[in-house]
């Protein structure tokens, strides 16, 4: 099954970081306008997230996906963006699948005696953590630290809530 890609705008930052470390491609566009947006969209055929009601009305008089966020609570947002797309079941993350948080690039897994990671990774951490991942687009380094947790629990609470456990 193909998942459905992305962007986000400029009001949905955390939904975007979400949404990348649950492994969806999604682009984030900060400060962007919204005839940029519809444009980039045009190309790349994403679903457009957003909270801007004219936005929402504009790219849907074009036929351009779009899903307009009405929920402060970004969890039921969440949710209900999984709904809307048919994702039954989101995997507990573990950088393998997750995406860039700052760039939305892919993670590969990188050695931990590797000269990125002993030059990029906190000598404390290099004493606990075994695994780690690094972005093919910015280089940014990734490990499971005690974050995941709490994402993982976020996790929960999202696939109890879209279907399966």
């Amino acid at each position: 099954m193909a998942y459905p890609k992305f962007i986000a705008d400029g009001m949905l930052g955390k939904i975007a970081k979400k949404l990348r470390i649950f492994g969806f491609d999604t682009e984030y566009l900060a400060n962007t306008d919204d005839n940029t947006i519809i444009k980039i969209n045009f190309d790349k055929k994403r679903i457009i997230l957003t909270k801007d009601r004219q936005l929402y009305t504009r790219s849907l008089s074009l036929n351009i996906p779009c899903f307009l966020i009405t929920l402060e609570n970004e969890s039921e947002n969440l949710i209900t963006i999984m709904k809307e797309y048919n994702i039954e079941f989101i995997f507990h993350i573990t950088n393998k699948y997750t995406r860039c948080t700052l760039c939305n690039g892919a993670l590969e897994t990188v050695t931990k005696s590797s000269p990125t990671v002993l030059n990029n990774v906190p000598q404390k951490v290099l004493e606990y953590v075994d695994n780690f991942y690094k972005c093919v687009i910015c280089q940014r380094i990734y490990w499971n630290g005690t974050h995941v947790n709490e994402i993982n629990k976020l996790v929960d609470r999202i696939n109890k809530n879209i279907g399966k456990k």
